[in-house]
């Protein structure tokens, strides 16, 4: 019996699709950890081949035919089908504006990683700035130094909108009204549900958000000698009003004599994961010409896994590497069977739930100590304290990202920055600072030119995450991960489904239910 013509496809598309994304995976790398033009623009070329790969109407016509024929059952087959499907509509839109997107978003993405903000005549590392905002006393430099950390938006902007409006051209090319929407849909996400889970979640989560909030404001007037009237973002400990503020220079102190690559590495050991040969292809400390955030690449989807960080002795690079890491070990841990196409999450939901356990584990009193030793009881418990916090505070955070991109891509003729400053102050509920007007705040946030239409999935990741820790706790009588238990559980009922299932049909697989805010709510307010 002759292999149905998709199969036939399949064998000679597929090599010249992993070759193409191992090369463009590789030049993106090696942009991110040197900022150099010649990376960028070899990044660029390849991005362009690789999505006109994904751009002949004639095949997209022969998938959606496959697609229709009930001949056709075996699953794996009809997912990668699926897979292929939204790709190829991604990019059913001319080769001038594929080439157009991808040199801008090149070209940004140099910016992004060669820009440093000046402070009183010195160029600042996001570690630098990160440091100034937590330990500096004086409000005058603590507002200079945020109004520093803002300087990008003005520089990126008109570059960002237009990007904006190549990308809403492409959606609209295609039928939708916006790149927003057109986003949701191939991420296999339904707009209206999105939006009325994360009202729901704001609703049920406003008491105790409020009163988290009163507490940081007293504290933080308290500390820098202001009333509640001249309280604004600079003093916050990172510039978008995103994280837990308090105790932050205390709670750094639990990790000044500790290895963080080490003690992670170790952490992962004990769960069954061993991430050595990860942590040797990794680009871990700060450097010029650096992307200044973190994160995780499976450059091959065949083993050849590194993350990216800028690790400085503090809590904040202790849970950043345990949570990269946390998308790691997921890379890892797809079932060894499953084609090439397939060896990757289903959506950038479940491995953020994946790293974002990970990451909380360096605030938890139950995992401290195994990370940071003994004796520290007072610390942990602060840090434990301040987990809840940053689990609201963030909350809040996401709602203001999300709600602003749909807006920018909706209206991107709009006042953007009153926009931004509206959002804020309605769901983060911190006031809009004076003399922000004509300015480009909302640009400052890499995200939206770089990872857009994402954020949103680090808090429905969090849903899961808390749905995930029920399990683990159930299964292991303990909310540490540390524990070869804790592992196995991950590894079969997170890791190996890789996406064989949508994103939605792995939460129900892995939790047995669908995801709700209600064991997040349960754990957080």
């Amino acid at each position: 019996m002759n292999p149905h013509p998709f199969v036939s496809f399949l064998q000679e598309f597929e090599p010249k699709l992993e070759k193409k994304t191992n090369q463009l995976n590789k030049a993106l790398w090696i942009l991110e950890t040197t900022g150099s033009s010649d990376a960028a623009e070899l990044k660029a070329e390849l991005d362009v081949e690789w999505r006109l790969l994904h751009n002949d109407a004639e095949t997209y016509r022969r998938l959606l035919e496959w697609d229709k024929d009930p001949s056709l059952k075996d699953p794996l087959l009809k997912r990668q089908l699926d897979v292929l499907i939204r790709a190829f509509k991604e990019n059913q839109i001319p080769k001038e504006l594929v080439e157009a997107m991808a040199e801008k978003e090149a070209a940004l993405a140099e910016t992004y990683a060669n820009f440093r903000p000046q402070l009183r005549g010195k160029d600042l590392s996001e570690n630098e700035l990160r440091e100034l905002l937590k330990n500096e006393e004086d409000p005058a430099v603590r507002k200079e130094a945020w109004e520093a950390s803002k300087e990008i938006g003005t520089i990126l902007a008109p570059q960002i909108l237009a990007l904006v409006e190549l990308r809403n051209q492409g959606a609209r090319h295609l039928g939708y009204l916006d790149y927003f929407e057109m986003q949701l849909e191939l991420q296999e996400v339904d707009r209206e549900t999105l939006l009325a889970l994360l009202d729901d979640l704001g609703k049920r989560s406003n008491e105790a958000y409020r009163k988290t909030l009163d507490k940081v404001i007293e504290k933080l007037c308290d500390r820098f000698h202001v009333e509640k009237s001249d309280f604004g973002p600079w003093a916050w400990s990172d510039p978008f009003a995103q994280e837990d503020p308090l105790d932050t220079h205390l709670l750094d102190q639990l990790v000044e004599d500790v290895d963080i690559v080490g003690t992670c590495k170790k952490y992962y050991q004990n769960m069954g994961f061993d991430v050595g040969s990860i942590l040797e292809k990794s680009d871990l400390y700060e450097r010029p010409g650096k992307n200044q955030h973190a994160f995780c690449m499976h450059l091959d989807r065949r083993g050849d896994i590194r993350t990216l960080n800028n690790i400085s002795p503090s809590i904040k690079w202790l849970e950043t590497v345990l949570h990269e890491l946390g998308h790691a070990v997921y890379e890892t841990g797809f079932d060894k069977e499953l084609p090439w196409l397939l060896c990757e999450p289903p959506h950038m939901i479940p491995t953020e739930a994946m790293a974002l356990i990970a990451g909380r584990q360096a605030y938890r009193k139950e995992a401290l100590p195994d990370l940071v030793g003994e004796g520290k009881e007072k610390l942990i418990a602060l840090a434990d304290e301040s987990l809840k916090r940053r689990q609201l505070i963030f909350s809040r955070w996401v709602l203001t990202m999300t709600k602003f991109e749909s807006e920018l891509y909706r209206d991107p003729t709009q006042d953007l920055n009153a926009l931004w400053w509206k959002l804020v102050e309605e769901h983060q509920m911190v006031p809009a600072p004076a003399n922000r007007e004509g300015k480009a705040d909302w640009a400052a946030k890499y995200h939206i030119s770089l990872a857009p239409v994402y954020y949103f999935s680090y808090l429905l990741g969090e849903l899961f995450a808390s749905s995930i820790q029920e399990s683990v706790e159930k299964e292991t009588k303990s909310k540490n991960l540390n524990s070869k238990a804790a592992g196995r559980l991950l590894q079969e009922r997170l890791f190996a489904p890789g996406n064989r299932w949508s994103w939605s049909e792995l939460i129900r697989f892995t939790s047995g239910a669908e995801l709700t805010p209600d064991a997040w709510l349960r754990e957080f307010a």
